[in-house]
C-alpha cells in the first residue's frame, strides 16, 4: 500500500471540533509544535499504564498498546492513512474464568504491558499485571493477576490467552492468583481478594532455556517468574518463607540485566516491606538474583527507606559492568527519605575515583524510576530522575548526574507545570523520557508530572525549552514513549490519559528527530520487554593507523591483522573498502557485537626500502540501515621495508 501524507482531519468529539494533525510539514521547533492526532478510546482513562508498540502483522506500522483503569487493554493501529482502535478486551474475564473467591465486574491496570515472542512462535505477545493496588477502598479494588496474550491475526484482529489456566492451576494464566495482603490493621492480611499487582513486568530469558520468562513483583511478598505456558520457574517465588527474615515485594519493577557476566540475565528489584498482622518491617532492601532464584553475591542490600522506585541498569562508568541506580520512598523513620542509590554489579556503592561517593541526596523524596543516558554528549550516560511523593507539593525538581556524584551543569531544575492554570509543580514521580525526538542532535528530557495535563521538555543544559506543546485533556500518570510508529522514518511521542468525559485517549505526536536519533531511554523501563537496561548505542572502533613491517627480501607480500571492535553495546554490520589494488582484505563485511579482526595483506614487491604510504583502508558500519557512531573511519595503511628484525622489532614488541 502507498503511503499518504496526512491530511487535515476533523473529529466530532462531545460536540466540538478537535484538528488532529496539519498539512504542510511538521513545525521546526519544540516551541511551536501543535500538531497531534487523537485516537478515542473504548474504555476509562489510563491512569499508570505507559504505552508501548510494536509491529504484530509485519505491516511496517507498529501497533500501541495500553491498559485502562477500567481493566481494557487496548490495541490501536495505523492503516497507512488512519489511526484506529482495533481491538480491545476486557481482562477481567479471564480473572473471573479463573474462579476468584470474590469476582468483580470490571479490574484495573495500572502498570505498564510488556511486549515479546514468548515462546518463539513467530506471534508477539503481550504480557499485563492487574488488580491496581490495594492500599484503597474495599470497594475500589479488584482481584489482581498477570496475563499473556499471544496475537492471532488481523482479519478481524484478535489476540487470545496464550494459554488458559489449566483444571489444576499447575500451568496457564493468570498467575499467581494469591490472597495475602488487604484487610485487618496496616492491610497486612488476606481480604478476599486476589491480590493487585501495581508492579509492570519483565520479560527475558533467565534460565538459558532459548524462550522467555515472565518476572513480577507483587504486594503479595514475593518475587515471581513464570514461564511463557504460566508454569512456575524451578526455584520460585521467593519469599520470607523461604528462609530468611528480608521481605520482597512491593511497588519496584523488576528490571534485567546480566549484572555478573555468566551470560544470563539477572533480576534486580526493589521492595517496599509490606504489612503483616499490623507492623510493617523495618528492612528495604535490593534483590539481585539469578534465573534459578539463587541470590548473586553482594546482595540483598539493606536500603535506607522502602523502594519504590524501579531499578535502572547500565554501564554508567565505563568499567563494562552493569550498575545500578534507584530512588527511594518513605515509610522507615530511622532513615533519610531522600537519597538516589548507585551501586556497583557487585553490590558495593559506586565511587568514581576523584568523584562524590552514592549515594547522592535530593531535597525531597524519591518514587520516581531513574532514567539512564548521555545527555551532554560527553560519552557516558548520566542518571536523570525527578523528586516526588505521595503529597502535592510546589518544590519538586529533577536532576541530572554524571557517574561521578557530580551535578550535570543545569541541574537540578524546578520543571514548572504544564497547566497554565497550576501553580508551581506537582509531584514527578514518573520516569523522565530521554530522546532526541526533534532531530536537533541533543537528547531532550520530557519531564511527565503526576497527574498533570501534559509535560514538559527539557534541555540538556537543564533549560525548560518547552512548557505547554503537548497538552492533554485529562492528567498523565504515565510518562510518554518516543518511537517511529507509523514508519515514516520521522518519531512520535506518544501518551496516554483521557477525554474531557474521562474516556480513554491516546495523542500522537509528530515530530522532526529520525530513526538514527538518539534514544537512550523512549518509555517506561527503556524498552517493550520492560528490562530497565540501558544500552549504549552501537558505535563503530577502528585503529587510526596500520602500519606494515616486511623483511627485505622475505617474500612479495606481507600480512597483519587488523581489529575492528564495538565500543557501545548491541550490533551492527561492518563494511570495508581498500582504496588500492595494493591491499586485500579478507573478509571485506560481517556482523559484530563485540570485535573480529581482518587480514590485511599488501603487494610490496615494488616497494623500495624504508616507509610507504600504499594507501588507505575505510570502514563503515550500519545498524538498521543507518550509520552508527563512529562511522565511517578511515586509516592510512603504511609499510616499513628493510631490516625488521634488529632496527624495529623491539618497537614492535613494545606498540602490541
Amino acid at each position: 500500500m502507498e503511503r499518504k501524507s496526512k491530511a487535515l482531519v476533523g473529529l466530532v468529539l462531545t460536540g466540538l471540533i478537535f484538528v488532529l494533525s496539519l498539512t504542510g510539514g511538521r513545525p521546526s521547533s519544540a516551541t511551536t509544535r501543535a500538531s497531534y492526532t487523537v485516537i478515542p478510546l473504548n474504555g476509562a482513562k489510563i491512569v499508570g499504564s505507559s504505552p508501548t508498540a510494536a509491529d504484530f502483522n509485519g505491516d511496517g506500522y507498529k501497533e500501541i498498546v495500553v491498559g485502562g483503569s477500567d481493566g481494557i487493554l487496548h490495541v490501536v493501529s495505523f492503516d497507512g492513512f488512519t489511526w484506529s482502535e482495533v481491538w480491545s478486551h476486557q481482562t477481567n474475564i479471564d480473572i473471573n474464568a479463573a474462579n476468584p473467591p470474590n469476582p468483580n465486574s470490571d479490574n484495573n491496570i495500572r502498570t505498564s504491558p510488556a511486549i515479546a515472542d514468548l515462546d518463539n512462535d513467530g506471534h508477539l505477545d503481550i504480557v499485563v499485571t492487574v488488580g491496581g493496588f490495594v492500599h484503597t477502598d474495599f470497594e475500589d479494588r479488584r482481584n489482581g493477576g498477570v496475563l499473556v496474550y499471544r496475537y492471532e491475526g488481523d482479519s478481524p484482529w484478535d489476540f487470545a490467552l496464550i494459554e488458559p489456566l489449566s483444571a489444576d492451576g499447575s500451568r496457564g494464566w493468570p498467575q499467581p492468583r494469591i490472597d495475602q495482603i488487604g484487610a485487618g490493621p496496616g492491610e497486612g492480611e488476606p481480604d478476599g481478594l486476589w491480590d493487585g499487582i501495581p508492579t509492570s513486568p519483565a520479560v527475558g530469558d533467565i534460565d538459558g532455556d532459548g524462550d522467555l520468562e515472565v518476572i513480577v513483583a507483587g504486594m503479595d511478598r514475593r518475587i515471581h517468574a513464570w514461564h511463557h505456558d504460566g508454569t512456575v520457574v524451578d526455584g520460585w517465588p521467593i519469599s520470607q518463607w523461604n528462609g530468611d527474615p528480608l521481605w520482597r515485594g512491593g511497588r519496584s519493577s523488576p528490571a534485567l540485566g546480566d549484572i555478573d557476566g555468566d551470560g544470563l540475565p539477572e533480576i534486580v528489584v526493589g521492595t517496599m516491606s509490606p504489612y503483616e498482622n499490623g507492623q510493617q518491617d523495618q528492612n528495604a532492601t535490593l534483590w539481585a538474583l539469578n534465573g534459578d532464584s539463587s541470590i548473586v553475591p553482594g546482595f540483598p542490600i539493606r536500603t535506607e527507606q522502602h523502594i519504590h522506585s524501579s531499578p535502572a541498569l547500565g554501564d554508567i562508568d565505563g568499567d563494562r559492568y552493569l550498575e545500578i541506580v534507584v530512588g527511594v520512598g518513605e515509610g522507615i523513620s530511622s532513615g533519610r527519605e531522600n537519597i538516589v542509590y548507585a551501586w556497583n554489579h557487585d553490590g558495593t556503592p559506586l565511587h568514581v575515583p576523584g568523584g562524590q561517593p552514592w549515594p547522592r541526596e535530593t531535597s525531597n523524596t524519591v518514587l520516581a524510576p531513574p532514567a539512564l543516558g548521555d545527555i551532554d554528549g560527553d560519552g557516558e550516560p548520566e542518571v536523570v530522575i525527578g523528586e516526588g511523593g505521595y503529597d502535592l507539593t510546589d518544590d519538586n525538581k529533577l536532576y541530572a548526574w554524571n557517574a561521578d556524584g557530580s551535578l550535570v551543569p543545569g541541574f537540578p531544575v524546578l520543571v514548572p507545570s504544564p497547566s497554565p492554570w497550576a501553580t508551581g509543580s506537582l509531584p514527578l514521580q514518573y520516569t523522565p523520557i530521554l530522546a532526541d525526538f526533534d532531530g536537533d542532535g541533543t537528547v531532550e528530557i520530557l519531564a511527565t508530572h503526576l497527574n498533570d495535563w501534559g509535560f514538559v521538555v527539557v534541555e540538556p543544559d537543564g533549560t525548560v525549552s518547552d512548557v505547554t506543546g503537548h497538552p492533554m485533556r485529562q492528567g498523565l500518570w504515565a510518562p510518554p514513549m518516543v518511537d517511529d510508529v507509523d514508519g515514516d522514518g520521522l518519531l512520535e511521542i506518544v501518551a496516554a490519559s483521557g477525554d474531557a468525559d474521562e474516556n480513554g485517549e491516546i495523542r500522537i505526536w509528530d515530530e522532526n528527530g529520525t530513526t538514527a536519533s538518539a534514544l537512550p531511554w523512549p518509555m517506561f523501563h527503556h524498552d517493550i520487554e520492560r528490562t530497565g537496561l540501558y544500552t549504549a548505542p552501537p558505535s563503530l572502533g577502528f585503529p587510526d593507523q596500520v602500519c606494515v613491517f616486511h623483511q627485505q627480501g622475505s617474500g612479495p607480500s606481507e600480512s597483519v591483522r587488523v581489529s575492528i571492535w564495538n565500543e557501545g553495546d548491541g550490533a551492527f554490520d561492518w563494511v570495508l573498502a581498500s582504496s588500492t589494488g595494493l591491499i586485500q582484505l579478507s573478509p571485506t563485511s560481517g556482523t559484530l557485537t563485540e570485535s573480529t579482526s581482518v587480514q590485511l595483506t599488501v603487494d610490496v614487491s615494488s616497494l623500495p626500502n624504508g616507509w610507504t604510504t600504499v594507501g588507505q583502508i575505510t570502514a563503515t558500519a550500519t545498524y538498521a540501515g543507518e550509520e552508527v557512531a563512529g562511522s565511517p573511519r578511515t586509516a592510512p595503511v603504511s609499510v616499513y621495508v628493510g631490516d625488521v628484525y634488529y632496527g624495529y622489532l623491539p618497537v614492535v614488541l613494545r606498540r602490541y
